[in-house]
């Protein structure tokens, strides 16, 4: 299911995220939660992260990315969660 996430994708998760999510703090600083994904950004807005709670993305430039899913479940239930949140949410 890796070759379902595209980076178009991810970034408009990452605005209904924004838009429709509540403001927390993560690692990275400043971010959104929604559904059980937190989102948020490097500082110079090159790199934009994804958290599940098991799941771990992180996307840079050329929309290149990478996730530290420790197996193939885990990884397919975040894209489960990455869909739902880009079909239910405008």
């Amino acid at each position: 299911m890796k070759n379902e996430l595209d980076g178009k994708l991810l970034l408009n998760v990452y605005a209904k995220v924004e838009k429709h999510g509540k403001a927390v703090t993560t690692d990275h600083g400043a971010g959104f939660s929604l559904d059980g994904l937190t989102v948020s950004q490097g500082f110079d807005g090159y790199e934009v992260y994804f958290a599940s709670a098991k799941v771990q993305l992180s996307m840079g430039f050329h929309h290149k990315w990478h996730s530290d899913a420790q197996n193939e479940k885990d990884m397919d239930a975040f894209i489960e969660l990455i869909k739902h949140i880009n079909n239910h949410y405008n």
